[in-house]
């Protein structure tokens, strides 16, 4: 199956996951000139921008590593029109989350303020 296929299903599975822990989906696959997000959830009094790696190849730190500067820098980019743009999230915290999603979908690591 080609990885963006892939990509998208496993993007679906992530927002099932915070559906099903109480967040609601605000905005998938967010883009602002060459920055994205793939998934923005609202949980209480708190955003959060959430990449989601779905890999199997690599071990747990490739996929840590995989998220440097450059990407950290693109989310943070992205998260900050978004929120300009809705300004009825500006008195909300703001977090930065990593989901890594095993490629058979059957484990999933949900890191909260990752960056």
């Amino acid at each position: 199956m080609k990885n963006s296929v892939k990509g998208l299903e496993g993007e679906d599975r992530v927002s099932q996951y915070f559906v099903d822990n109480g967040y609601k989906i605000l905005k998938r696959r967010f883009r602002s000139e060459s920055n994205e997000v793939d998934i923005i959830v609202k949980r209480g009094d708190t955003v959060a921008f959430v990449e989601v790696k779905t890999w199997d190849v690599l071990g747990m730190e490739s996929l840590e590593r995989s998220i440097d500067a450059r990407k950290r820098s693109r989310i943070r980019k992205a998260a900050s029109c978004f929120l300009g743009c809705h300004p009825e999230f500006e008195t909300c915290r703001v977090r930065f989350d990593l989901v890594f999603l095993s490629r058979r979908m059957e484990r999933l690591d949900h890191w909260e303020n990752a960056f």
